[in-house]
C-alpha cells in the first residue's frame, strides 16, 4: 500500500511538471529600452579599438583593413549593430 501511494505521488509530480504555464514561455517581444546599442569593448590605442570606431563612423560593411585586429574590431561593431537592430525590430514600442 505504501508503495502505491509513493508511486502515485511521484507520478503526479512528474505529470504536473510537464505542463507549461504562460509565464514559462519566453517572450520574443522586448522593450526598446532593453536593446543595447553597440559599444566599443576594446582598450584605446589598439587595432581592435580603431577598427570598431572606424566601423561606427563609416557606412558599409567593408572591414578590409591592413590588420587582423582592425578587421576583427570592425566585425565586432557590425555584430553588435545587427544584434541591436534585431532587438529594436522585435521590441514592443
Amino acid at each position: 500500500m505504501k508503495k502505491m501511494v509513493l508511486i502515485s505521488i511521484i507520478l503526479a509530480m512528474f505529470l504536473s511538471g510537464c505542463e507549461k504555464s504562460p509565464d514559462d514561455t519566453p517572450s520574443k517581444k522586448t522593450k526598446i529600452e532593453d536593446c543595447i546599442e553597440p559599444y566599443n569593448p576594446y582598450n584605446d590605442g589598439g587595432g581592435h579599438y580603431a577598427g570598431f570606431n572606424w566601423a561606427a563612423e563609416n557606412a558599409g560593411d567593408d572591414c578590409d583593413g591592413n590588420s587582423d585586429e582592425f578587421n576583427e574590431g570592425c566585425a565586432e561593431f557590425h555584430r553588435q549593430l545587427d544584434e541591436y537592430d534585431e532587438c529594436v525590430a522585435n521590441s514592443s514600442k
